[in-house]
């Protein structure tokens, strides 16, 4: 069948040409279109349901509208966890589904539930479920502030929400545009409760008069005349002059209005967060995309529009992103380019070193561009994107894909240059046929077990599926479409290139006779002479390799270096939201006299209608950097002592991605998560500090931090039944008098030209701030009598949780890490024995331990079991090549020779093993079993084919004709990655950088072990079954 394919390749050369170049041009074409990201979409399928509940604490908010919404969703087909906070005035619920899920039809099923959930819930609240975004969605973060701090913050939401807000959202493939800070601009009523008594003003007569003070309506047509005339009423105003100038009733024909009783005034709507850029109380917009989008050219239309809408801005008014994923991508794609580029120059140099010869060099590389153009082809079919994986997959593949390439070349150069020596040379097209048939057997093995190899990457769930499948199928189907590539296009070039000359002596060049020369007097002879020894020799190496992996660290994946730094200050728990601003002005400036820092974003507590729920106590500071001679690591540690600095303070470090990957891997945003489960607030909270502690004693896990959940001053304001049933006061009328003076009520909403304006009645601070007035506030009775608060109900100061947080329908505690040192496995290890010694668990109550290690753990697992899989089908594989078990013994023992190497330079470069180091061994054991086939099926050829006896004569032969092959394609694997290794600490490399270790170690030790291993093992233990199986023709000897 191959054999078949070579010959009809070099029957219709011109035609095969032409289809390698429609293939070029079709993978530049679509290089230039495939969407560009940063990482390959991590988003496990969830759904988020936002429920506000104006004016409930976290107690009633999870009773009255968490628990309705749990009982409903739990039973939705498909759910993983279930996760939910009762925060003040809302509810949150997270609905996680596994991996695979149609999000779609999830999101269908929830809103099915939600459907018979809304009854049970209370009056006018209703769940409202949150655009589809990705886990790296939020693309751009972006700044509006005044510099010279002389424009009102709520003027600058005004701006922000109408006109910049809007103009963004409008763009395709922008999901949601959510702004934090500076307020929601409201018309509020502030009612005086003492000039209400005097003028014996109620207040439903208030709310009454509030509700009629302005308003449009419609009055329908006048048809009479030959013109229909529309008729309208309009009472629509903002004025604060107009609206407090409302009557609200006459008293002996004198008029009392609104402006009599309460002051009309501008004000904002209840904040729970705010926002300041650079020290500067501002707005900052959070830009998410939606899935399947280009986030560079979604970024690129976005400065487009900021750089429009900063024209028609007020003076002085700037629009400044403070984050950007694009710089990212930029750096990331950007470096993986270049390591594409310089793993190409390294293995053309490799090629010419050997080949010393220009036109062979040629048509080997051009199985490079030929590869990639397919993958790419791949690429767009499937709908994969460009990002570091994928990039990262190629960057791993240019070094192999031109392996197949190689052997193919070397043969039919090796053989035209002995037909051209010949006295009777045979045509150069079936000599080209006859010498790609040759090694086409060995090529389609040798490319399966690549293949093979990368099998168990497909097989991982979770996000290191997701991560690392990329990285499979770029290789996979690179070394796929090289091995048609090397029997089609590779053989039709070398009938048009290659020419040697006639009747001259062939020689090998000065470098590859050195090389020859150097093998056979050395290591080679040692193995020959005394095979034992080798191996015994080999068998050490590996024992001691093994000695160092329980000495390294073990992680999940390595860190990203991203251009941006996250940074979570706390404050004690029940810390108002002024005093936290307060607090963040003062960590503001500190941050900006650290030189390297360029720009500081800053957000505490949650934005209105946000998702992204933080406690008032909490400020998130976005910091981007400018270009410095220090070390990024010196820098962060001088941002970690610098906020370190500020008394009653906790701090914790980390970058966007990885903490959104560790909050979908646990649900919170570290990468370890211990959880307390249990039914008593108090309870779980006193084991989560009891762990804390404990974590804190652990070397590299002294950053750890609890849960902002914890009880905080409330002001209770308790009906005694008694007396209000004396005084004609019932507990309902009472309450919703209360909620709306001190909570506020919404009477009416205003138009401002095309802005909506909420008119409120509440209160004014003084009277909302003050218990000693809340309880001498006169309020109204069913009897028309005004009694103060404090004869009909209790206030008193108590202490509830300021938030409540819930795991598949329990009560959930966090205590979360994130560590400051490598090594996870270990650290874990040693903290889950502490706790089992050393703290009380009451009954009922339970610990778990979540996070990347435990991911970590799983994909381990995983991992061997799929790779034990693999290793038994490349057995079946080999036998039925080979004719042998021995043979295949000797190729899987070879295995371990990769192992050496790939233990010794991890150990020296990074001391920590991940899943990217596992993936390293995973590709360099099929490259180390392809070069043992290589060796071991060219002995078997020579004794078929060329008559060559058994012996050392022949296996010395068949040695050094396969030592600028073996040479060449792990030299070409190995120094195409030299930029990888190299790349320690640049972005986008991350994740490859350990892969490129392994492999370039492993291939050192495996390639110049396996050159006297393999040898010894035959020559000792082969000969009998050579012998036997060259008389089967088996396909290796073919």
């Amino acid at each position: 069948m191959l054999s078949l394919l070579i010959q009809f390749s070099l029957r219709h050369r011109v035609i095969i040409l032409l289809a390698a170049c429609i293939l070029l041009a079709l993978g530049i074409q679509i290089g230039r279109t495939l969407p560009v990201e940063v990482l390959p979409d991590l988003t496990k399928p969830t759904v988020t349901i936002l429920t506000e509940a104006p004016g409930l604490a976290p107690e009633e908010v999870e009773a009255r509208v968490t628990f309705p919404l749990e009982n409903a969703l739990m039973g939705v087909s498909g759910v993983t966890r279930l996760r939910t906070t009762s925060d003040v005035s809302l509810s949150l619920v997270y609905i996680e589904f596994d991996w695979g899920t149609d999000l779609i039809q999830a999101r269908q099923f929830v809103q099915e539930r939600l459907q018979s959930a809304v009854q049970n819930l209370p009056e006018g609240i209703f769940p409202y479920m949150t655009p589809i975004a990705s886990l790296m969605g939020e693309i751009m973060l972006v700044g509006i502030y005044d510099p010279e701090n002389d424009t009102n913050p709520r003027d600058l939401r005004t701006l922000a929400d109408w006109t910049v807000r809007r103009r963004l959202q409008s763009i395709p493939g922008i999901a949601e545009v959510l702004a934090m800070g500076g307020g929601i601009k409201q018309i509020h009523i502030q009612p005086n409760p003492d000039r209400m008594r005097a003028m014996n003003v109620r207040f439903d007569e208030l709310l009454h008069a509030a509700h009629e003070a302005a308003g449009n309506t419609t009055g329908g047509f006048l048809t009479s005349s030959s013109k229909e005339i529309m008729v309208r009423h309009l009472a629509m105003t903002t004025d604060l002059d107009a609206i407090a100038s409302t009557i609200i009733k006459q008293i002996h024909d004198r008029p009392i209005t609104l402006g009599d009783v309460a002051e009309v005034k501008w004000d904002v709507e209840p904040m729970r967060g705010d926002a300041a850029v650079n020290g500067i109380p501002g707005v900052i917009l959070s830009i998410t995309k939606a899935p399947g989008f280009d986030t560079l050219a979604l970024t690129e239309i976005i400065e487009d529009t900021l750089a429009d809408l900063h024209e028609s801005m007020p003076d002085g008014i700037l629009l400044e992103p403070l984050f950007r994923q694009s710089d990212f991508i930029d750096h990331a794609v950007g470096n993986l380019k270049e390591a594409i580029r310089d793993g190409a120059i390294m293995v053309s140099i490799v090629l010419f070193l050997f080949l010393l010869n220009v036109r062979t060099t040629v048509i080997t590389l051009m199985a490079i561009p030929l590869s990639f153009a397919t993958t790419l082809l791949v690429f767009d079919i499937w709908g994969l994107s460009v990002n570091s994986m994928t990039l990262g997959g190629l960057a791993v593949a240019i070094g192999m894909v031109v392996d197949d390439a190689i052997v193919d070349v070397e043969n039919v150069f090796r053989r035209l240059k002995i037909n051209a020596a010949s006295s009777k040379p045979k045509p150069r097209i079936s000599i080209i046929a006859s010498a790609s048939a040759e090694v086409r057997n060995s090529i389609l093995y040798a490319t399966l077990f690549i293949i093979l190899v990368f099998l168990p990457l497909l097989g991982l769930s979770g996000v290191e599926g997701r991560l690392f499948a990329p990285i499979a199928l770029a290789t996979m189907v690179s070394m796929t479409a090289s091995f048609f590539i090397s029997l089609t296009v590779i053989p039709v070039l070398c009938s048009f290139l290659l020419y040697p000359k006639e009747n001259q002596k062939q020689q090998d060049g000065m470098f590859v006779r050195s090389l020859k020369w150097a093998l056979r007097k050395t290591w080679l002879k040692l193995a020959l002479d005394k095979p034992f020894v080798v191996l015994s020799i080999a068998g050490a190496l590996v024992a001691g390799a093994m000695t160092i992996y329980p000495m390294m660290g073990k992680d999940f994946l390595p860190a990203f270096e991203e251009e941006t730094v996250l940074v979570a200050l706390t404050t004690a728990p029940g810390t108002s939201l002024k005093q936290t601003a307060e607090i963040a002005d003062i960590a503001d400036r500190l941050l900006l006299t650290i030189p390297e820092i360029r720009k500081v974003g800053r957000r505490h507590g949650r934005a209105e209608r946000g998702d992204h729920v933080v406690p008032v106590s909490t400020v998130e500071f976005d910091i981007d950097f400018t270009t410095s001679r220090r070390g990024r690591a010196e820098v962060l540690d001088n941002i970690r002592q610098t906020m370190r600095s500020i008394p009653g303070t906790f701090s914790a470090l980390s970058g966007p991605l990885a903490d959104r990957i560790g909050h979908m891997l646990s649900g919170v945003s570290a990468k370890v998560a211990i959880k307390i489960f249990g039914s008593d607030l108090d309870e779980i909270r006193r084991i989560g500090e009891s762990i804390q502690k404990i974590a804190k004693e652990i070397p590299g896990f002294e950053d750890a931090r609890v849960e902002q959940q914890a009880p905080i001053p409330q002001l209770r304001i308790e009906v005694n039944r008694d007396r209000a049933m004396a005084y004609g006061v019932t507990p309902g009328a009472l309450n919703s008098q209360l909620s709306a003076l001190i909570g506020g009520q919404q009477v009416e909403q205003l138009f401002e030209g095309p802005r909506t304006v909420d008119l409120m009645v509440r209160l004014p601070d003084s009277w909302r701030e003050s218990p000693d007035r809340l309880r001498s506030m006169y309020i109204d009775t069913e009897s028309n009598l005004r009694v103060p608060l404090h004869l009909v109900a209790d206030v008193k100061a108590a202490k509830g949780p300021n938030v409540i947080q819930r795991e598949n329908t329990q009560r959930r505690f966090v205590v979360s890490i994130n560590p400051t040192e490598r090594g996870l496995d270990s650290k874990i290890e040693t903290l889950q024995k502490r706790v089992a010694g050393e703290v009380k668990i009451p009954e009922g109550y339970f610990v778990s331990f979540e996070g990347e290690f435990k991911a970590q753990q799983a994909a381990t697992r995983r991992i061997i079991f799929l790779s034990i899989i693999v290793f038994i089908i490349m057995a079946g594989l080999l036998y039925s090549y080979f004719g042998s078990p021995v043979f295949v013994i000797q190729v899987i023992m070879d295995i371990p020779l990769a192992l050496i190497g790939g233990l010794l330079l991890t150990f020296v470069m990074t001391q920590n093993v991940s899943i990217a180091t596992l993936v390293g061994f995973i590709a360099v054991a099929g490259i180390a079993a392809r070069n043992s086939v290589m060796l071991i099926s060219h002995y078997l050829h020579l004794m078929r084919h060329e008559d060559e006896p058994f012996g050392r004569s022949m296996i010395e032969r068949g040695t050094l004709e396969r030592l600028v092959p073996v040479l060449m394609t792990a030299l070409s694997a190995g120094i195409a990655l030299i930029p990888l290794v190299l790349a320690a600490g640049e972005p986008g490399k991350e994740i490859l950088h350990p892969i490129a270790i392994v492999i370039v170690g492993g291939l050192i030790t495996s390639t110049l072990l396996g050159l006297g291993v393999t040898p010894a093992i035959f020559y000792a233990f082969g000969g009998k079954h050579a012998r036997k199986v060259v008389e089967k023709k088996v396909p290796a000897s073919a």
